[in-house]
């Protein structure tokens, strides 16, 4: 079964190293962004399973990188969980099935992600 394939659109890089480690450890693939310029396109380019998502963000904030993945064919369903401090500037969208606070609790993080992934894409609306 081939691994689940996670992208983590993060800028700061010791917490996107260490989302990005935890995630290896646990056997998922992990692509690392460190802004929201590339991100919608990073998602695409490798077809991934899950997004983890910053809400403040160089270049493109996350509410911007939602609405691109929210109307690219190829990224429309795939899933998102946002992971941010500032959560009152979230626009939710249906892509959007888990918001995490800063700082999170890592089982937290681990135990969203799993449940994320395991849920069929087709569900997103």
């Amino acid at each position: 079964m081939p691994r689940k394939k996670i992208v983590v659109v993060e800028d700061d890089p010791e917490l996107r190293d260490l989302e990005t480690f935890l995630l290896g450890a646990e056997g998922y693939d992990v692509v690392g962004v460190a802004d929201g310029i590339e991100a919608a396109a990073i998602v695409q380019r490798e077809h991934a399973d899950l997004v983890l998502l910053d809400l403040m963000l160089p270049g493109k904030d996350g509410n911007a990188v939602l609405e691109e993945l929210s109307e690219q064919a190829e990224t429309r369903r795939t899933p998102v969980i946002v992971v941010s401090a500032f959560l009152a500037q979230l626009r939710l969208t249906p892509q959007v099935r888990r918001v995490l606070s800063k700082p999170f609790d890592v089982s937290d993080l681990l135990d969203a992600v799993a449940r994320e992934v395991e849920r069929p894409h087709e569900e997103v609306a």
